[in-house]
């Protein structure tokens, strides 16, 4: 069985509530594919919400027979990283919570390659020690090492708060907010050199620019370096993966997503190589359709609108498919197929999404306006007072529901009804959407 079916098993299992399978399943996944990050989140929260109402003392920790201070022995006799990573995985399902066995764990998934186990061990630290300075660079690089420059950024510079004279951290935050100004900054756009000394403000820029091109052309060259290696080595997935992460890095998005792509075909059961060439697809249209409206080219502004809902309602059905207990993906699904105008499917999504306490309140909204617009306005009225009576105060959600129920009850021809919702709204943010225009509207149909 592919490692990915285990890890749906074992977020079913967690669901149910049935930790110690759940525990089980994920421990098979990332034995048979190690470097499986949604696993290995998955086995960590799974042995946290075992031991979430009693977490058993120091001495019960070490009376298993894979004991902490066995698998560390263990571990360190082992030349294989590989078999201490599972000799560590399975003291932390009796000790969880313990520092000092992930840290070793991400030690030993780093030396064996496996990026992602290894930013899911120093996540596991970091739950129990926020403030541990090891475990914050140790993630702030591999977070950079595998493409996500802005989380590891956000890493770094708390760990810069933690202690502002760590060198290492000072060093690899400069190299990182470099890398992540490229795509902030307009220098790869400008046209000349005057282009960047419009205003004043800019020229006291040139000097910290500089050094963004500097630290992009030490990416390029690591890309360049990084494809001689393909080039050797073809068909190891790992590298391909990693040459495709330097690409985004680099902007040059095209070779990016055809790399990922690649590296998809040759480890298939990787479903983020797959999701991240479709959120760098993703972002081309956004980037696309930013220039059309620059442009105030209607016509290609609504066929690149139209091309991206279509290409991200396919994208997000494949990934519900591959991760079917991920509510988070099926929240995105729901959002899309509602914006397509396909109402019933969206409905059905929102109702599983309606059990994500995240996102139940936006859920219950949303299934409010859908239902709306099949015109069942009684089932809209419940969904619509259940999201108001999840929501405190009159948030932006508060404003956003209570919209929801003017129209409402404007679509049933309550004019006085409409009137008191949007009410509710006008008296404490007069700027929200069309309400002054729906006041005045309301009141003139009311004849106030």
């Amino acid at each position: 069985m592919h490692a990915q079916k285990l890890v749906e098993k074992g977020n079913d299992a967690f669901e149910r509530g049935a930790y110690d399978l759940a525990i089980e399943l994920y421990m098979q996944a990332v034995t048979l594919e190690p470097d499986h990050l949604e696993g290995r989140r998955g086995l960590r929260k799974a042995e946290l919400k075992k031991v979430e109402a009693y977490y058993p003392g120091a001495l019960s920790r070490n009376l298993g027979t894979f004991g902490p201070k066995l698998a560390a022995l263990f571990a360190g006799l082992v030349k294989s990283h590989e078999k201490k990573m599972i000799a560590l995985e399975n003291a932390l399902v009796k000790d969880p919570k313990n520092v000092a066995l992930s840290a070793a764990l991400a030690a030993a998934a780093e030396k064996a390659g496996h990026k992602n186990a290894g930013i899911a061990a120093w996540e596991g630290v970091l739950e129990n020690e926020p403030n541990n300075l090891t475990a914050l660079k140790g993630l702030g690089r591999l977070l950079y090492q595998t493409g996500d420059p802005h989380r590891a950024l956000e890493v770094y510079e708390k760990a810069i708060k933690i202690d502002p004279r760590d060198q290492e951290a000072s060093r690899m935050r400069k190299n990182v907010a470099a890398e992540v100004s490229i795509t902030k900054t307009g220098i790869d756009r400008a046209k000349s050199s005057r282009d960047l000394m419009n205003d004043a403000e800019k020229q006291t820029e040139l000097h910290d620019e500089a050094r963004v091109v500097r630290g992009a052309d030490h990416i390029r060259e690591s890309a360049d370096k990084l494809a001689q290696q393909v080039a050797i080595d073809p068909d190891n997935g790992k590298l391909v993966a990693e040459l495709a992460a330097q690409y985004a890095a680099i902007r040059e998005y095209d070779k990016a997503i055809e790399t990922y792509e690649r590296a998809y075909e040759l480890v298939p059961t990787n479903f983020g190589l797959r999701e991240k060439a479709g959120e760098l697809r993703i972002s081309r249209f956004d980037r696309e359709i930013a220039a059309a409206e620059e442009a105030g080219d209607t016509n290609r502004l609504a066929e690149l609108k139209a091309e991206r809902l279509d290409f991200t309602v396919e994208e997000f059905r494949k990934r519900t498919q591959e991760h079917p207990t991920d509510l988070g993906i099926r929240y995105r699904l729901a959002r899309a197929l509602h914006e397509h105008g396909d109402v019933d499917d969206a409905i059905a999504q929102y109702q599983q999404t309606v059990k994500d306490p995240r996102r139940k309140i936006d859920s219950l909204t949303e299934l409010g306006n859908c239902f709306i617009a099949k015109g069942l306005f009684d089932l809209a009225e419940n969904q619509l007072v259940k999201a108001l009576e999840e929501t405190p105060g009159l948030s932006g959600r508060g404003k956003d529901i209570l919209y929801s129920l003017g129209l409402l009850k404007e679509k049933q021809g309550l004019v006085d009804e409409a009137l008191a919702e949007y009410k509710k709204i006008y008296e404490v943010d007069i700027n929200y959407r069309d309400i002054a225009e729906k006041m005045t509207t309301l009141k003139q149909n009311a004849g106030d």
